[in-house]
């Protein structure tokens, strides 16, 4: 925060008053009462500082919503402070009736669209130059350079925001960007926010266990589905990591977090990294498709579509209640029939997974790998029961 010092000039006798003195040799030099003024800036998110009278507050958000802004004014409002310096895209979206409440409670100075409120602060936003730099750090050339306005000793998370435009309009991009900068700089005044390779990545300083960073994630997820035209939007977030190296490994994980959620789930929703599970650490074989082997799901579903039978929603099945009776239970068949299936299995790929505890995690991996490659679908159909009408009972007959 800044001060500025406003002079305020004594009060002079009038000439020829008598005050009471000999009159001086040579005439004292004038001085000057100095008042002195805070400038604070503030963010309307609860976290600012407690304001005292006099204090000219700057508002460092471009957009803020209607309740947090009055909310706002009445406090400084209260602590007497002397105005709000705000920029006009703030206001442009309020009614008129709602700026002049807020200006009967407090003096506010708009700025144009070609100021920013941070101007009047010691610290300028950084330059263009410093955010292509952590662009390439995230994608693995850091080049010896620091990242701009991260703090790599401060583990830090990583948010990756997909938007799909609707079919109507084109994706607004640079208005989705400004969403994501408001509400991560409320979560750290220090975030920052760049697109990548057609997404929007915010890194956020991880200072309490990283819950405010999952609701500002949230909370950029309403705001874009409320008030932009867009069909699905998917926000993942990564583990939080110190240094450079680290740096790459929270954007990573949050873009398979996006990625995965988008594939597994249909998307549209917030998902951590820690939420994916085993999924989690299929990554690097899905990033590198040389390296996924997939081969023995593809030959079981070569044989289903083939007519063969159902052998890969047997083995799924098996997986997840891991006995053959809950399995022949749950799809509503007889245990040989599992039994025969899954033996079949082991013909068609060589893994024995009814006595291999190995060979069945194997197949397992293979199966997850398959599915977010998009070979196999979500996750099977569970048939139902056929309930057989019930069989009326014969009619007696009637004694003549």
């Amino acid at each position: 925060m800044t001060e500025i010092k406003a002079p305020a000039k004594t009060t002079e006798a009038a000439p020829g008053a008598d005050t009471g003195q000999k009159p001086s040799a040579s005439p004292e030099p004038e001085r000057h009462a100095i008042a002195y003024r805070r400038m604070v800036l503030v963010s309307g998110n609860g976290s600012d500082p407690s304001f005292e009278q006099g204090d000219i507050a700057v508002l460092d958000r471009q957009s803020i919503g209607r309740k947090t802004l009055t909310k706002l004014v009445e406090r400084l409002a209260q602590a007497k402070a002397m105005g709000l310096v705000l920029n006009d895209d703030v206001l442009s979206d309020l009614p008129i009736r709602e700026r002049e409440s807020l200006a009967e409670k407090l003096p506010l100075l708009v700025l144009g669209p070609e100021h920013a409120s941070t101007e009047l602060l010691d610290e300028p936003t950084p330059p263009e130059r410093p955010t292509a730099v952590l662009r390439a750090i995230l994608r693995g050339d850091d080049s010896g350079e620091q990242a701009a306005g991260i703090d790599l000793s401060i583990p830090t998370r990583a948010v990756v925001i997909n938007a799909h435009p609707d079919q109507h309009a084109p994706l607004p991009i640079a208005k989705l960007e400004e969403f994501v900068a408001a509400e991560a700089h409320a979560a750290d005044p220090r975030a920052v926010v760049t697109k990548l390779d057609g997404t929007i990545v915010a890194l956020v300083h991880d200072y309490n266990g990283g819950e405010n960073i999952e609701a500002m994630a949230r909370t950029i997820l309403h705001r874009a589905r409320s008030n932009l035209l867009v069909s699905r939007i998917t926000a993942g977030v990564g583990r939080a990591y110190p240094g450079a190296e680290g740096l790459r490994r929270a954007y990573r994980e949050a873009l398979w977090a996006a990625n995965a959620s988008e594939l597994l789930w249909g998307g549209d929703r917030v998902t951590t990294f820690r939420e994916l599970g085993i999924y989690g650490m299929l990554e690097p074989f899905v990033a590198d498709p040389d390296s996924a082997d997939t081969a023995d799901i593809e030959k079981l579903l070569e044989h289903d579509t083939q007519g063969g039978g159902a052998l890969l929603p047997t083995v799924e099945m098996f997986f997840k209640l891991t006995s053959v009776g809950e399995t022949a239970a749950a799809l509503y068949v007889h245990r040989n029939t599992v039994s025969y299936r899954l033996r079949a299995v082991k013909r068609i790929t060589g893994l024995d997974v009814l006595g291999d505890p190995e060979a069945r995690v194997y197949l397992e991996v293979q199966m997850r790998l398959a599915r977010l490659r998009g070979l196999l679908p979500p996750e099977f159909e569970q048939p139902v029961k056929q309930e057989q009408p019930k069989k009326r009972a014969p009619r007696a007959k009637s004694k003549s």
